[in-house]
């Protein structure tokens, strides 16, 4: 997992179709904050999804198997707890349907990253993150969010 601004993401994995998929992303950034919750294409298989929610006090932690997740926020600021999948080893379900896994009630974290308007955290799989928190730093800050999520199918990394 990582954390950086989403005009810096470009720079890693150069040389990847990883890459090709973020400059994507990129060039069609400015457009994103004016489109509907819905999934759009990008190339190699990855998309995005634009989606508009309240953030919470708490949320499940999540993992995926398939894809690279990359949030990024269009407005709000959002908390991103993440965790080692260590600690949920055994724990939780999965759905290979909606590559998507869920875990409740784990007693520790390991990192936070506060998601700030063109910053992006990005999560490989089996890397749980527990999103849609209110930025717990300013009680005024907002507390809804639109984002995108950008989902890669993970050999785009090594490609």
């Amino acid at each position: 997992m990582f954390f950086d601004r989403l005009e810096c993401i470009g720079n890693y994995g150069k040389g990847t179709k990883w890459h090709e998929v973020i400059s994507r992303f990129i060039s069609e950034y400015p457009q994103a904050y004016e489109k509907e919750e819905a999934s759009y294409p990008l190339c190699h298989g990855a998309f995005y999804n634009i989606m508009c929610a309240e953030l919470k006090t708490d949320n499940a932690y999540e993992y995926h198997k398939k894809y690279i997740d990359v949030h990024c926020t269009l407005s709000g600021a959002e908390k991103i707890d993440g965790a080692f999948f260590s600690l949920f080893i055994g724990t939780g379900n999965f759905s290979e349907e909606k590559d998507a896994g869920f875990f409740h009630n784990v007693p520790e974290k390991n990192c936070t990253f506060y998601v700030e308007t063109g910053n992006c955290a990005v999560f490989f799989p089996y890397e749980a993150h527990k999103t849609l928190l209110v930025d717990d730093r300013n009680s005024d800050s907002p507390k809804k969010i639109k984002k995108a999520i950008i989902k890669i199918p993970v050999e785009l990394w090594e490609k």
